[in-house]
C-alpha cells in the first residue's frame, strides 16, 4: 500500500506539473514568437533490478515528467504596421545583446522598438538587436556584431562622380557658322569655319570667347605664322564692355601662338598654297554679331556636402558636323553666385575649358576632343578621365549654408558621359526643321542632395533608412543565428533563449543564407500554442488528477481497515 500511495502522489505531482505547463502555454497564446512547451510523462519502477515484472507482482512505482521544447516549430506570420517589426520565415533566431553588451541571447520575437538614441531593442525588455553595419550599397563593412542604430546616418548625401548628358544639337544650326571662302592653287573653292563660344569673363571683367578655326576640307592643315600643320587653330578673345577687342591670344597644342588684336593670317600649306588668306574683313570689331548659333544650359552636380551646384555648358556650332562644348565656372543652383573653381588637365585653375564634339553624317556621335586655350599666361587644356570622357574638375567649392556658416567642400572630378561613339544614346545631331532651333539637354547623375532621416524599414534582412531627398540607403544587415539543436536552448524570461551544451554554439548568417531563414519586415511570428489542444490536454490532466486523488482516498480507507483489524 505504500507503493500505491507513492504512485498516486507521483501522479498528482506529474499532472500538476503538466497543468502548470498548459497554464503557461495558454497564458502565452498571444505572445509573439512564443514556442509551446509539451509535457512528457516517464514511468518509474520501484524494484532494484528495474525489471518490468517482479516475482512479487507489479514493479511500477509511478510517473515523472519532463518539459519538452519544440523551439524549431515555426508560427504563422502575421502582418504588422510597425516598420521595425520583423519575423523569421524559416530557421534561425534574432541575436540580441543585454544592456551591458557583454552577452548575446536569441529570440524569435521580432517586436522591436527604437529607444531615445536610435537603438533597436526588444519591446518591453533591455535586449538590443544585433547586426552588421553596411555601406550605401549594402556591403558589410565590419564582421563584428553591433547594436543596430537607425540614427547611424541621421543625414546622407553623395557627391556627383558621373553624369550622362542627352541632347540633340540641331543640324540646321550649322548654317549659322561664320565662314571665309578662298581658292586654293588648284583653282578649287575651299572654306574655313569660324565658331565663337562664350567662356564667361576674365579677372578684368572682360567677356571671353573661344574662337576655333577649322577647314571644311578635313585634309587641310592650317598655319597662322607661329603654328603649322594644325587641324584647327584656337584663339582666346577678350572683349570689353564696349564691345572692343582687348586681346586675341592663339593657342594650339602646347605652344603659345599668335598674340594681338586682329585675326591672325592663316595659310593652308597642305592645300597646295602658301599664300596668305585674306582676313582683313575678320577684325572681330563686333564679336557678338559673328557668334552664330550658340546656346547655354547647365548641369547640376552635388558636392561632398550635398549642395547642388550649377555648371554652365555652352554649345556653339562650329561647322561641318562639329560643335564646341564649353564648360564654365560653377555657380549656385540659381546661377547667382560663383561657388567653385575649375581645374584643367594639369590641375591649374581656369575659368573654362572646351571640347570639340563631332558627329557622323547620320547624326550619331563621332568623337570628343579636348581643346586648348589661353588661361592668363599659360595654356589650359580640357581634362578627360581614364576612358577619354570629358570631365568637370571642380575644387574649392564654398558657400554659406542656411545657418549662415561658410562651408567648403572637397575637390571632385565629374565624368561627363556624352554617349557611345557611333550610336545615338547620348548626344545627337539631327535636323529638326525648325526656323528657331534650340538645344534641350537632360542629365542623369549619381549624386544627391543632403537629406534627413524620415523612416526605417526592414527588407529581406536589411535595415533600410529613407531620407527626405528620396534616397533609401541600407545601413545594417540583421544577424540570424542557427543551432545544431535549437530545441536544446535554455529558455529564459522575456521570450529569449541562451546557448547550452545541448544546443551547441550559434552560427551567424545574413537573411536567407547558410541555412538561415528569411527576415521579413512588417511581420510578426505568432505563438505556436494551439488553444484547442491545450484545453483538451487540460481535461485529460484534470481527470487523471482526480483519479490519482481517488487512489489516495481508497488507499487511506484500506489503511484504516487494516488498522481496525489489528489486535
Amino acid at each position: 500500500m505504500d507503493t500505491t500511495l507513492d504512485s498516486a502522489v507521483s501522479a498528482l505531482t506529474s499532472q500538476s506539473s503538466a497543468l502548470a505547463t498548459i497554464s503557461a502555454n495558454l497564458a502565452n497564446s498571444n505572445t509573439t514568437g512564443y514556442k509551446a512547451v509539451s509535457t512528457q510523462f516517464l514511468s518509474l519502477l520501484n524494484d532494484a533490478t528495474g525489471s518490468s515484472n517482479s516475482s512479487t507482482g507489479s514493479s511500477t512505482g509511478g510517473v515523472s515528467t519532463v518539459a519538452r521544447q519544440n523551439v524549431t516549430l515555426g508560427g504563422n506570420l502575421t502582418s504588422s504596421t510597425t516598420s521595425t517589426d520583423m519575423a523569421i520565415s524559416g530557421n534561425g533566431f534574432f541575436v540580441v545583446s543585454d544592456a551591458s553588451g557583454t552577452h548575446d541571447y536569441y529570440t524569435r520575437d521580432g517586436e522591436f522598438s527604437t529607444d531615445s538614441t536610435g537603438n533597436l531593442y526588444l519591446n518591453g525588455t533591455s535586449y538590443y538587436l544585433q547586426g552588421w553595419p553596411t555601406d550605401s550599397s549594402g556591403s558589410v563593412t565590419s564582421t563584428a556584431l553591433q547594436t543596430i542604430n537607425v540614427d547611424k546616418l541621421a543625414s546622407t548625401s553623395k557627391a556627383t562622380t558621373t553624369e550622362s548628358l542627352t541632347a540633340n544639337l540641331p543640324d540646321e544650326a550649322q548654317s549659322d557658322v561664320n565662314t571665309l571662302s578662298y581658292t586654293n592653287d588648284s583653282g578649287n573653292s575651299e572654306t574655313l569655319n569660324y565658331s565663337w563660344a562664350s567662356t564667361g569673363t576674365n579677372t578684368n571683367g572682360d567677356n571671353t570667347y573661344l574662337v576655333t578655326v577649322t577647314p571644311s576640307n578635313s585634309s587641310v592643315t592650317l598655319d597662322d605664322g607661329t603654328t603649322s600643320g594644325a587641324s584647327a587653330l584656337t584663339y582666346t578673345v577678350d572683349v570689353d564692355s564696349t564691345g572692343a577687342i582687348v586681346s586675341v591670344t592663339g593657342t594650339t597644342g602646347n605652344a603659345v601662338g599668335y598674340t594681338g588684336t586682329d585675326l591672325p593670317t592663316t595659310i593652308t600649306a597642305s592645300d597646295n598654297t602658301s599664300a596668305a588668306i585674306d582676313t582683313s574683313s575678320e577684325t572681330w570689331s563686333a564679336v557678338e554679331a559673328k557668334s552664330g548659333f550658340s546656346k547655354s544650359s547647365s548641369v547640376t552636380v552635388y558636392d561632398s556636402n550635398g549642395t547642388a551646384q550649377a555648371v554652365p555648358v555652352t554649345w556653339t556650332a562650329a561647322g561641318d558636323n562639329s560643335w564646341i562644348m564649353t564648360v564654365s565656372t560653377p555657380t549656385s543652383a540659381n546661377g547667382s553666385t560663383t561657388t567653385g573653381t575649375l581645374s584643367d588637365a594639369s590641375g591649374a585653375t581656369t575659368s573654362s575649358y572646351s571640347y570639340e564634339v563631332s558627329f557622323n553624317s547620320d547624326g550619331s556621335l563621332a568623337s570628343t576632343t579636348p581643346l586648348s586655350e589661353m588661361n592668363g599666361s599659360s595654356i589650359s587644356t580640357a581634362p578627360t578621365d581614364s576612358s577619354g570622357n570629358p570631365t568637370v574638375n571642380v575644387y574649392g567649392w564654398s558657400y554659406t549654408n542656411s545657418a549662415g556658416k561658410a562651408v567648403t567642400a572637397g575637390a571632385s572630378s565629374v565624368s561627363l558621359n556624352l554617349g557611345t561613339v557611333g550610336k545615338t544614346d547620348g548626344l545627337t545631331q539631327y535636323n529638326l526643321g525648325s526656323s528657331s532651333p534650340s538645344v534641350t539637354m537632360s542629365a542623369t547623375q549619381d549624386g544627391y542632395a543632403l537629406g534627413t532621416l524620415q523612416s526605417v524599414a526592414v527588407n529581406n534582412g536589411e535595415v533600410v533608412a529613407t531620407y527626405s531627398n528620396g534616397q533609401s540607403v541600407p545601413i545594417y544587415k540583421v544577424a540570424v543565428a542557427t543551432f545544431r539543436n535549437a530545441d536544446g536552448l535554455n529558455a529564459m524570461s522575456s521570450n529569449v533563449y541562451d546557448e547550452s551544451g545541448t544546443s551547441g554554439t550559434s552560427s551567424l548568417n545574413v537573411s536567407g543564407s547558410g541555412g538561415a531563414g528569411t527576415v521579413e519586415g512588417n511581420y510578426l511570428e505568432s505563438s505556436t500554442v494551439d488553444t484547442s489542444t491545450e484545453f483538451s490536454d487540460m481535461i485529460t490532466c484534470q481527470q487523471a488528477y482526480s483519479a490519482g486523488s481517488q487512489i489516495i482516498t481508497t488507499s487511506t480507507k484500506l489503511f484504516e481497515s487494516l488498522m481496525t483489524a489489528l489486535p
